[in-house]
């Protein structure tokens, strides 16, 4: 996987809830070409890879719906923060062109709900890749809670950065037991504090960490409650536990389109 990852300009651990342009540069949006919504969200892991969800590639058509890279202010173009602070870049469109779904994928339970989308032209400028953990970082944020759920939302044109605390396991099983019964390779997390926005339109998006400077991915959102409450937990795709597939996958993937 792409060692130059991970890298912002702001270096500040706790982050304003309105992402800042060119502070997010691996977020990755699909949407169908006669539509300007989008219909779920990724992240950029290599110059030709896409992480997001198995549950989002069903509504995925290769070489037809367009993938988003670059984006910032969905409302504006070129992107700008102030008057002064553009991004002259444009946007970047891509076209499906593999879907790999984790071969244990389980739609009624969620269970590996991870799929690795490929465009066949590799992103050669103005997109950076998230950092993948190579060991587990679940310790870490346990003693260190600080994560964000960054993402799109449908009713705020820039990207929101969302304060997240883990939440163990059995708790979130007990909070969940009506709703489904939890795996190894999923986490949950709940807001940190109140806020006025709604995630569940932001499947496929992730749930990141600075760790030495560098951002890393812990999750992807995969399913929470429509009418989730302040204490209410989300379930993410734990990608500690995926790393192996998704390295195995990228590897196959490249093989096949040297």
């Amino acid at each position: 996987l792409n060692k130059n990852c991970g890298y912002s300009p702001y270096t500040d651990r706790t982050k304003p809830e309105d992402g800042r342009i060119f502070e997010n540069p691996w977020l990755v949006l699909f949407r169908h070409p006669e539509e300007q919504e989008w219909f779920c969200q990724g992240t950029l892991i290599t110059e030709r890879h896409v992480l997001t969800t198995a549950i989002c590639t069903e509504a995925i058509v290769p070489n037809e719906t367009i993938i988003v890279l670059g984006e910032y202010d969905r409302t504006a173009d070129p992107d700008c923060e102030s008057e002064h602070v553009c991004n002259s870049a444009p946007i970047i469109e891509r076209l499906p062109h593999n879907i790999i779904v984790h071969p244990h994928f389980q739609n009624n339970t969620y269970e590996n709900d991870i799929a690795l989308v490929t465009f066949n032209r590799r992103i050669i400028y103005n997109v950076m890749p998230i950092c993948l953990p190579l060991t587990p970082i679940i310790p870490s944020l346990i003693h260190a809670p600080i994560a964000y759920n960054t993402l799109w939302t449908a009713e705020h044109r820039v990207p929101k950065q969302i304060r997240m605390e883990y939440i163990a396991q059995s708790t979130c099983q007990e909070r969940m037991r009506h709703l489904l019964l939890l795996h190894e390779g999923q986490i949950c997390a709940q807001y940190a504090k109140r806020v006025n926005i709604k995630i569940t339109s932001g499947s496929g998006s992730p749930l990141l960490m600075e760790h030495h400077d560098r951002t890393f991915q812990l999750g992807i959102l995969s399913i929470g409650l429509l009418d989730a409450t302040y204490l209410e937990p989300y379930v993410y795709v734990n990608i500690s536990t995926h790393i192996k597939w998704i390295h195995d996958t990228v590897s196959l993937l490249d093989g096949t389109q040297q």
